[in-house]
């Protein structure tokens, strides 16, 4: 019986820790398959003891994971980071449109920074009135009239 050549079983191993990855998401048994492909890789190009295709596949795993790891997972996981949320980044007071009359305790809506908000106050605000957008907590703000003072 002819026996099964090396890069083969690291390929195959590759997969296994893909494949294991997908139902398992740590994101870490990624960067083991990368380090089986790396060393079917050099052994199809050369052929190494099963010592040093063992230091290939620790050392190629260890630097693809040191290297590669926070870049690859907020591609794949997203960033949440707060301070690029375009929503939290303006700390200027606001002002917005009420689009439907806020009646406490109840909500309305207000056009604010190009969307439109579930809105509270601490008064009866009619529509049409210019607000200032006082605090946001998720997807409400709250807001008080803006009222100005004209001299004539």
């Amino acid at each position: 019986m002819e026996s099964v050549s090396p890069v083969l079983i690291w390929f195959l191993l590759g997969v296994v820790f893909f494949v294991t990855e997908l139902i398992l998401p740590g994101f870490i048994l990624f960067f083991l398959g990368v380090g089986a492909w790396c060393t079917a890789s050099v052994l199809a190009l050369t052929s190494v003891s099963l010592t040093v295709q063992m230091i290939i596949f620790l050392i190629s795993s260890l630097v693809t994971l040191i290297l590669l790891r926070s870049w690859l997972r907020s591609i794949f996981l997203g960033d949440s980071s707060e301070e690029n949320d375009s929503a939290n980044v303006d700390t200027a007071p606001s002002i917005g449109i009420v689009t439907e009359a806020i009646a406490p305790p109840g909500q309305g809506r207000v056009k604010y920074g190009g969307s439109f908000w579930k809105a509270t106050a601490d008064e009866p605000i009619p529509e049409n009135t210019v607000v200032q957008i006082l605090e946001r907590k998720n997807l409400i703000v709250h807001v008080h009239p803006l009222h100005t003072e004209e001299t004539v």
